[in-house]
């Protein structure tokens, strides 16, 4: 045994073995007693028998009423070294109960009467020592009190004959005492044993069933509980609900504090959570700082379980207006909270998890980010359809199903001078997927970096491609880049490793940006457009005049271009702010130094305002749609032969001569 919890085992066993036998070695002292008075009746007074009698009679009376006060006490393992001393301090008493027979009960002049009252001593004494031997002292305790009263009588006034008995008394009281503490041995030994194997199933339990750190229920157990209670609402018709709880912001206190802070605010939360519910709720950890509460039999009328649920989303969400103490420091924290209600036999164990994980986000998604939401079965279809897309995006790429559209643009007299790489993706069964659907996720879930390496591959081939022929070798190929694509340690590295195993001329790409990068970082985006313009590579600020970039950053911004976002454009020729908007926009680009160009170009009439205005390169529906490659060379064979025919006056002045 090597810990003290194990010691306190051991010692809990050993007294209750002692205790266990206690009725037994009861019985047999009443039976040895009667048949000593009995066979010494007609040789001892019957005053010094009554006297022994009395005094055998309160000590295994104590005995008696100690190992019922034992059997009463609900936590005697708890207690279990206090009624070992007392166990111990009775078999001292029972023993010179005996020991005072050897003297009281010890007939002088018969030979064998002294000798049935020795054989009644060894017999008590051996039963004894076997019995207690599981506790060396309590077991030389009892033979102790025989020995020290009964030998000196036996030695001053017994015959030769009870002398040589007493010797071989002692004999057998050592001997069996010897063999006893090999019993002892093994018998702690075993015990031992068993207590370590119980500690070990005990642990492998924990382990498997429970969270090492919070002690919470974990998600094996959680299944279990939530199964028992599917069945117990199934069978009741009553409603439960799962709660699923995640903390905010906790990323930011492992960053900020360690690891440490993390674990002891898990664990304080975990106290708080288990005390604020019901005894037969159940409150688990899901890994990370996610918890699911598991609420069965709340009522059998659905509003009032779904009241009954918000209410102990409430307690939950109470618990966090005290600060928690870590180390040395108070930190606040709330949660965001999903609730989704279940019948037990309407749905499954994954669907109602995966429901109340849905609520959670969608508590986390509102204006109120501490904020309790219940499932809602109207917005499930969309959260499905996120998810089977998060899903899917992921094997996408590998799977070659995404597609480059080329949306061309001109300058002002309407001619191509390039175009830009517009990302598609043709799914096998769900068909094309708009960007708007599935580049958010793929940001969210960082796929965007690899999806955005592809695209610039793609375009910087296509460049070299096109520089073998004539019609195409000036088309400048612009290529949308992500903010997360962007702000990747080896962004510019990668561009130019790509960019040199293409072979394209670095001049003919231009790369797009959001205004809502430019905003973070401003020294190291400028550091990464000087790092790539050095190249040759051209930059082009997106979707300009919806961000939230200053002057002050524009001039410091080494770029080529502005691209006035769609949403000025579309009423540009009926709206005179939008128009002074636009206006404003190219008079900057000029003054910086900048091109300009505009997108989302549908009418004729926008042409004309824009060229009034001073920007005289466009893209939009007006001039072409975006068309996947083989269409988009098409067009622009199209355009070619076009310029190529001679126009009608110039086919008059060919015949007439100049005027």
């Amino acid at each position: 045994m090597n810990t003290v919890a194990d010691s306190s085992a051991l010692r809990a066993e050993i007294v209750d073995m002692l205790y266990a036998n206690n009725r037994r070695s009861l019985m047999a002292a009443l039976v040895v007693m009667v048949a000593l008075l009995l066979v010494q009746r007609p040789l001892i007074s019957p005053v010094i028998l009554g006297a022994w009698t009395g005094v055998f009679l309160t000590a295994y009376g104590a005995r008696a009423f100690l190992t019922r006060q034992y059997e009463k006490d609900q936590q005697h393992a708890l207690h279990s070294e206090r009624w070992l001393q007392w166990f111990r301090a009775s078999t001292g008493f029972c023993g010179i109960a005996w020991g005072l027979a050897g003297i009281l009960l010890f007939p002088q002049t018969d030979t064998a009467h002294q000798a049935f009252l020795i054989f009644a001593l060894v017999g008590v004494s051996g039963a004894a020592i076997i019995i207690y031997s599981i506790d060396t002292l309590t077991s030389n305790l009892f033979s102790g009190g025989i020995v020290l009263f009964m030998i000196p009588r036996f030695i001053m006034h017994g015959s030769s004959v009870s002398l040589a008995l007493a010797v071989l008394f002692i004999v057998y009281v050592i001997y069996v005492s010897m063999a006893g503490r090999s019993l002892a041995l093994s018998l702690r030994e075993n015990i031992s044993l068993r207590i370590a194997s119980n500690l070990d199933n005990q642990k492998v339990h924990q382990l498997a069933y429970y969270d090492f750190l919070t002690g919470l229920p974990n998600r094996r157990l959680l299944a279990d509980r939530l199964n028992q209670a599917f069945a117990r609402c199934a069978r009741n018709q009553s409603y439960g609900a799962v709660l699923s709880l995640d903390l905010n912001n906790f990323k930011g206190l492992n960053d900020s504090k360690g690891h440490q802070a993390g674990d002891e605010l898990l664990q304080q939360v975990a106290m708080r959570l288990q005390e604020c519910l019901r005894k037969k709720d159940t409150i688990a950890r899901m890994g990370g700082d996610e918890f699911i509460a598991v609420l069965d039999e709340l009522s059998t009328d659905k509003a009032e379980a779904a009241a009954a649920a918000q209410v102990a989303a409430a307690k939950m969400m109470s618990v966090f207006s005290q600060p928690f103490q870590l180390q040395n420091t108070r930190y606040r924290t709330a949660p965001s909270i999903g609730i989704c209600l279940f019948l037990g036999d309407h749905c499954s164990q994954a669907d109602v998890l995966m429901r109340a994980d849905i609520a959670m986000y969608q508590a986390k998604k509102s204006d109120n980010l501490n904020s309790i939401q219940m499932y809602d079965e109207a917005t499930h279809p969309a959260i499905e359809m996120r998810a089977t897309l998060e899903n899917e995006l992921a094997f996408a790429l590998q799977a070659n199903q995404f597609l480059l559209y080329y949306q061309v643009q001109v300058d002002a007299q309407q001619q191509p001078i390039g175009a830009e790489v517009l990302l598609r993706w043709q799914h096998p069964t769900l068909g094309m997927i708009p960007p708007d659907q599935f580049i958010p996720i793929a940001e969210a879930t960082g796929e965007i970096v690899a999806i955005g390496q592809w695209v610039l591959a793609q375009a910087c081939q296509q460049l070299k491609y096109w520089s073998h022929a004539a019609a195409t070798a000036s088309l400048q190929l612009s290529v949308n880049v992500s903010a997360i694509q962007f702000s990747q340690p080896d962004f510019v590295q990668i561009v130019t490793e790509t960019v040199q195993a293409s072979g394209c001329d670095p001049r003919r790409l231009c790369l797009e940006l959001t205004e809502s990068l430019i905003v973070k970082n401003l020294d190291e985006v400028i550091e990464k457009i000087d790092a790539l313009k050095a190249l040759g590579i051209s930059f082009s600020l997106d979707d300009f005049g919806i961000g939230q970039s200053s002057l002050l950053v524009l001039k410091r911004l080494p770029l080529d271009e502005l691209k006035i976002d769609r949403s000025f454009i579309k009423d540009i020729v009926y709206n005179s702010y939008d128009a002074f908007i636009v206006q404003t926009i190219i008079n900057m680009g000029k003054n910086l130094g900048h091109s300009v160009i505009a997108e989302g170009v549908e009418m004729q009439q926008q042409v004309t305002l824009l060229q009034d205005m001073g920007c005289h390169c466009f893209q939009g529906y007006l001039f072409s749609r975006p068309l996947p490659l083989p269409a988009f060379e098409g067009s622009l064979l199209s355009a070619t032969q076009a310029l190529s025919k001679p126009s009608a006056l110039q086919q008059t002045q060919a015949l007439t001569g100049p005027s």
